[in-house]
């Protein structure tokens, strides 16, 4: 039987359990593990971190941009054995300068946390269309540094459809408040794709 021969260790990476083998008489063992091992990063990319509902709304005579953190669903739980305790860290770039920082409140062993935190940044109409918001879901840690669960860039950097599609229907409602969900990305795919979030941190 194939469970004689072989012997596996079960391993977590970021959220994925992955079941590696390893025997020495069985080639079609080898197969397996050289097969797995080939496809970690291709199950890593594919981990869900989670959503986050966003609204968003322009006021033209006030200069000022609003944004609404409503609740976020599903979030990569970064620590197995406490649970998660999520916040969000709302960032205004305009051009590649990082202009302003402002954070949600710790939501205390939840990955389907509601926030409904409101934020107002001072931007001039004339800058509105070099602004940039980096979103970020970090899980809180008292021990270390914050853990980073994911990222979004809503503005002139978005990075993807879904955000490029929530900057332009602000763009063309801006007093009505536009709410939508947005997925959750990795640091190193939003580095890739947005310049401004290379300017947060």
């Amino acid at each position: 039987m194939l469970s004689h021969i072989l012997t596996y260790t079960i391993v977590q990476i970021v959220g994925v359990n992955m079941i590696f083998f390893k025997c020495t008489k069985c080639s079609f063992a080898d197969i397996i593990i050289k097969t797995l091992i080939s496809q970690c990063v291709v199950f890593q990319n594919e981990v869900e971190l989670g959503e986050l509902l966003l609204s968003l709304n322009y006021l033209p005579s006030a200069g000022r941009l609003n944004v609404d953190i409503i609740r976020a669903k599903q979030l990569l739980q970064t620590d197995m054995c406490q649970g998660s305790d999520p916040f969000v860290k709302v960032q205004l770039v305009t051009g590649l300068k990082l202009m302003k920082t402002k954070k949600t409140s710790c939501m205390r062993g939840t990955i389907d946390p509601c926030y409904n935190e409101s934020f107002s940044f001072r931007v001039p109409q004339e800058e509105l269309c070099e602004v940039s918001l980096v979103f970020t879901v970090y899980g809180h840690n008292v021990k270390s540094s914050n853990d980073f669960v994911g990222r979004i860039v809503i503005g002139q950097f978005s990075t993807g459809p879904q955000e490029t599609t929530h900057w332009r229907r602000l763009l063309g409602s801006q007093r009505t408040p536009v709410e939508q969900w947005h997925s959750l990305r990795s640091r190193a795919e939003c580095d890739r794709v947005s310049p401004a979030s290379l300017e947060v941190t």
